[in-house]
């Protein structure tokens, strides 16, 4: 018991110096940045500062304790990685993810200061040596079940109203993932394709749908100070009825927005004309978050 309580100070100390290097590292943003719970740079650093703090608090066998130690700390690392939220989810700070290098270090380097000490029975070791795999295994089993209930909190935590169209002839195709605490309005993002053309066109012929605070803005004024880049080629915005917004621009691109379900929604599409947007547009109704989270587009 003695090796344990002088090996959780080691994993302390490698978490801690793990910890900071991943929160100065840069984050992924789907091209570059860290990947994943470790980086080139933190993965020999947790074997190296394992050595060297395993011989500084005279920790019996302490070379054998670093290279178990690391390895622990690496296994956990990566099964406490499966379950724990994107930030985009909670919007909390990316650093706080750290947590995970500071709690697989020290219960890696507890264990590893434990298992090789004189008079442990074999059978013991076994079990440690269990316990780390069931815990691997039982996280690699909750990671999409993890992810699903992650996802479906931060739709609910948005504060858009979750409503969707139920547009004839299309299905729900994808929907990314929602950013909580960005620095713009909120937003869900949609795209609906043709039922059973599915892959025809890609996103030019398919309808998307972004849906909005009631409160962010009126038709008139979403129509008229689009979120995303337009050209005036189609003339300006004009109103339908009841509130009803239409704007055209190139390519037979054409936008309708509308207030519904207390939401405010823009449909446009590059494929489908004015009058089935308008009628997509009257089709709005509430969508559950889980619905929303099994079409969501992985994240990771």
């Amino acid at each position: 018991m003695r090796e344990a309580v002088r090996g959780a100070p080691a994993g302390l100390a490698v978490g801690s110096v793990v910890a900071v290097m991943w929160a100065e590292s840069p984050g992924w943003d789907g091209h570059s940045g860290v990947r994943g719970p470790f980086s080139l740079m933190m993965t020999p650093a947790i074997f190296l500062i394992g050595a060297v703090v395993a011989a500084l608090v005279r920790l019996p066998r302490w070379p054998l304790v670093a290279l178990i130690g690391g390895m622990a700390t690496l296994a956990l690392g990566q099964a406490l990685w499966r379950i724990v939220p994107e930030t985009t989810f909670y919007g909390f700070d990316r650093s706080l993810l750290g947590g995970v290098h500071l709690m697989s270090a020290v219960a890696g380097f507890t264990v590893a200061a434990w298992a090789p000490a004189a008079g442990r029975r074999w059978w013991s070791r076994i079990a440690v040596l269990g316990v780390l795999v069931a815990v691997c295994v039982a996280a690699a089993a909750l990671e999409e079940p993890a992810r699903r209930w992650h996802l479906a909190r931060a739709f609910e935590s948005l504060g858009v109203p979750l409503v969707a169209p139920d547009i004839a002839g299309h299905g729900l195709a994808g929907v990314e993932a929602p950013i909580v605490g960005g620095a713009g309005e909120p937003e869900i993002d949609m795209e609906y394709r043709r039922v059973g053309a599915e892959t025809v066109g890609g996103s030019f012929l398919g309808i998307q749908v972004t849906v909005r605070r009631g409160a962010a803005a009126t038709a008139a004024e979403a129509c008229a100070t689009p979120y995303d880049s337009w050209d005036d080629r189609g003339g300006p915005c004009r109103e339908v009825s009841r509130d009803r917004w239409v704007r055209h621009g190139g390519n037979g691109r054409v936008a309708v927005f509308a207030h519904s379900g207390g939401a405010l929604v823009e449909l446009q599409s590059h494929g489908a004309g004015e009058t089935a947007l308008l009628a997509a547009a009257e089709t709005v109704r509430p969508i559950t978050a889980e619905t929303l989270v099994a079409r969501v587009r992985p994240v990771r």
